[in-house]
């Protein structure tokens, strides 16, 4: 494995074991913003993982882009990474605090256009933080920054698709065929759950099809019949296979992915120790990874269009009508949405500190019933996608090879959109989207 690029300033451990988060005022601009951000973000009325990933990406630009403007002004210091959209030089001595949080706000409340609750705490606490900054012309500077960065990144998206309508229309009911319910059931919840993302242009790719999945495997092969039997035998609600220790680990993957991964990485990144700067750097360039693979992961659902199990199981010869997946969704099944964003999640990871052991944490509780397990500890980042597949198996969600190849996959997109940027000096890659 390459050397990280992002070196730390704390010794850790070899493995991060996290305490319950440091109170939120005591963390650095670049985490409470990213904490903010975030309970903004999965408040996005109508929207799913897809959508909230992509914008979490835009409010994290912003603020690196403004920490690059404000360490580009300072004389003893050089600039030593290039802005992702907004370059250009703060006014010396800008507030680097009033910077980070006006970029975050202004991207966050123009992006999030829905729930006005959500939008209005998030306004309350901007004005919360601004107010504990000493007035001057450093806050006047800061703020002056933080405006241009987020007008730059807003300007920058404003044609990318994200708000445009598109319906999605049920295909004809043919074998291995998803289709959307139009009312919630025990197998399914109700719509096309983020179909616009399908059409929404990623930041790092020429169109939203550019990183496509090939096509999942012949209902006619080998592979998919073992990945039906293993599903049907250990995925159903009611009368599996499953062990409880197998059933811990559907629930702790039932949490968001937003969430689930927005919190853990800030996690990760607050006990490094790191600098403002370096913070602002992970956090975008982890938001950016699994902001783009989450588009193409969802441009290759609606493109794929292939069948949940209990869609496959209830249509089978001989059929099991009565078959109830644990774990319900909206969407159709390959690529898969958990695969995608924890494959990318964990490459964007190894690129910016190497492999390593970690804790994290869940507040999953999709399941009724069965026990919250609040956190799991992984001795590498490879152990993460290998538990995220059997959850999403042993939930009745997804097959085999679709969690397979989705972590590999989105790990690749996770490559091929970081490196070259954010300093990150791997080789760039031509993006191949085969795998096996």
């Amino acid at each position: 494995m390459k050397k990280p690029i992002m070196t730390t300033v704390a010794t850790l451990s070899t493995a991060l074991l996290f305490s319950p988060a440091t109170a939120l005022a005591q963390q650095g601009a670049v985490a409470q913003w990213h904490a903010h951000a975030q309970t903004l973000v999965a408040a996005f009325t109508g929207r799913g993982n897809a959508a909230q990933a992509y914008t979490m990406a835009l409010i994290q630009v912003a603020v690196y882009d403004a920490a690059v403007a404000v360490r580009g002004s300072e004389p003893h210091l050089k600039r030593a990474h290039e802005p992702f959209i907004a370059d250009f030089v703060a006014p010396a001595g800008a507030d680097l605090n009033a910077a980070i949080a006006t970029a975050a706000f202004s991207v966050g409340y123009e992006r999030v256009n829905s729930n006005p609750a959500a939008r209005a705490n998030y306004q309350s606490a901007y004005a919360a933080y601004l107010a504990a900054i000493p007035d001057g012309q450093a806050k006047n500077r800061g703020i002056a920054v933080g405006e241009a960065a987020a007008r730059a990144v807003l300007a920058a998206r404003s044609n990318d698709n994200f708000f445009n309508a598109a319906v999605h229309a049920n295909s004809a009911a043919d074998r291995g065929v998803w289709q959307a319910v139009s009312t919630a059931t025990p197998y399914a919840t109700a719509g096309a759950n983020d179909y616009a993302m399908a059409f929404t242009m990623p930041l790092t790719a020429s169109s939203p099809d550019a990183r496509r999945i090939k096509s999942p495997p012949r209902l006619a092969g080998g592979r998919y019949r073992r990945d039906f039997d293993e599903t049907r035998i250990s995925g159903s609600l009611a009368g599996s296979t499953r062990t409880p220790a197998m059933t811990n680990v559907v629930q702790f993957w039932t949490e968001s992915g937003f969430t689930l991964w927005s919190r853990n990485v800030r996690d990760i990144v607050t006990a490094r120790g790191l600098n403002e700067f370096e913070a602002a750097r992970a956090l975008a360039a982890f938001s950016v990874a699994t902001g783009d693979a989450m588009l193409a992961c969802f441009e290759s659902k609606y493109a794929h269009q292939f069948w949940r199990p209990w869609q496959a199981i209830q249509r089978a010869d001989p059929a099991d009508l009565a078959w109830t997946p644990a774990v319900r969704a909206n969407h159709p099944e390959y690529p898969a949405g958990h695969g995608c964003y924890a494959g990318s999640a964990t490459k964007a990871l190894e690129l910016l500190f190497g492999d390593f052991a970690v804790t994290l944490t869940s507040t999953g509780a999709q399941v009724a019933g069965w026990p919250v397990v609040a956190s799991a500890t992984f001795d590498s980042l490879d152990e993460i996608n290998d538990d995220n597949a059997n959850a999403r198996v042993w939930g009745g969600l997804h097959w085999r090879t679709t969690m397979e190849r989705s972590s590999r996959w989105s790990a690749r997109i996770a490559r091929n959109a970081l490196c070259g940027g954010f300093g990150l000096g791997c080789d760039k890659k031509r993006f191949e989207p085969d795998d096996d």
